[in-house]
């Protein structure tokens, strides 16, 4: 257990150092709603599904999308990141596209792409107004996209500088850009769709974040390390019993076929801030406001981690 909570212990303290800096949040679990800032989005057909690694997901079924407003013009660095599974290969789908859509010039747009029409590789497109195209292509042996495989792609954009993270590790940062951020009129910001006829996405997108300044490499390895947690047992109870875990009037409620009372139920935030640590029988007493929380359970027969979400 100790090990447990100093791992979370660091990596809140790693998260404190930027949190301040999150503009906006879209949790993805059941809505479209900004946990952190105002901008809500508008539902174009996705719906909201239990995902068996990351708990409560947006879902696109090649068919809808979601939209945005505008957060990125006027800025002058942003950090953008969330978690993607691509469930299907339909070239030039996008995980998002920010910008604008109209087929005049000039085009103002940034975009994730699983595979792109230059041998089904991963990239990232940026193409500010005045200023020319920027397609960041990856090989395989850097980023190999599978289907039905959650990752997590970090977007680190400076007035000069281009910084792209995969799965919390950089791999891709250059400078001396003559344009490459902060005139970007993101009027049709979209989610799972493309501002061209290109096929919408087909997969899931989950936890996404955006920050009004550039994050550190270490910042970004610690947000992946935060926001990574999978639902399910970390290992099974000694009992063979799986705890059950849910929500009711802001409360968790947990139910364990064979408790010994030793159990201790910790709740953490997704950033790895711990926000309370109550034995079993009395975690049903804490009040928690609606969003995503981080559960586990450890005692001497128990040890279970689940994402959980609270109405």
């Amino acid at each position: 257990m100790k090990k447990h909570l100093f791992l979370f212990a660091v990596l809140a303290l790693l998260c404190g150092q930027f949190l301040s800096a999150q503009t906006h949040h879209w949790p993805l679990a059941a809505d479209l709603n900004d946990a952190v800032g105002t901008l809500n989005g508008t539902n174009n057909g996705v719906t909201f599904q239990n995902d068996p690694v990351r708990g409560p997901v947006c879902y696109f079924n090649g068919d809808g999308y979601a939209n945005l407003p505008s957060f990125v013009f006027g800025l002058t660095e942003i950090t953008i990141a969330c978690w993607w599974r691509y469930d299907e290969v339909r070239m030039w789908s996008r995980i998002y596209s920010f910008g604008r859509g109209d087929q005049s010039e000039p085009k103002d747009v940034m975009m994730v792409i699983p595979t792109s029409g230059n041998n089904n590789m991963f990239r990232f497109t940026l193409k500010p107004e005045g200023d020319q195209w920027y397609d960041i292509d990856f090989p395989v042996e850097v980023v190999n996209v599978q289907l039905n495989t959650w990752y997590y792609s970090g977007i680190v954009l400076k007035p000069d500088s281009i910084i792209i993270y995969h799965d919390g590790e950089q791999i891709f940062a250059e400078s001396g850009y003559a344009n490459a951020f902060g005139t970007i009129n993101d009027t049709e910001n979209a989610l799972g769709k493309s501002f061209w006829p290109d096929p919408l996405l087909k997969g899931a997108l989950s936890d996404l974040r955006v920050y009004n300044k550039a994050l550190s490499a270490a910042e970004m390895k610690a947000l992946y390390d935060a926001t990574k947690v999978t639902t399910g047992v970390d290992d099974v109870a000694a009992t063979g019993d799986e705890p059950l875990i849910y929500s009711r009037f802001n409360r968790m409620v947990i139910q364990i076929n064979k408790p010994v009372t030793d159990e201790i139920v910790s709740v953490y935030s997704v950033a790895g801030e711990l926000l309370a640590a109550k034995p079993l029988s009395q975690i049903d007493q804490v009040s928690f406001n609606s969003g995503i929380y981080i559960v586990k359970i450890e005692g001497s027969t128990t040890n279970h981690a689940s994402k959980v979400f609270v109405k």
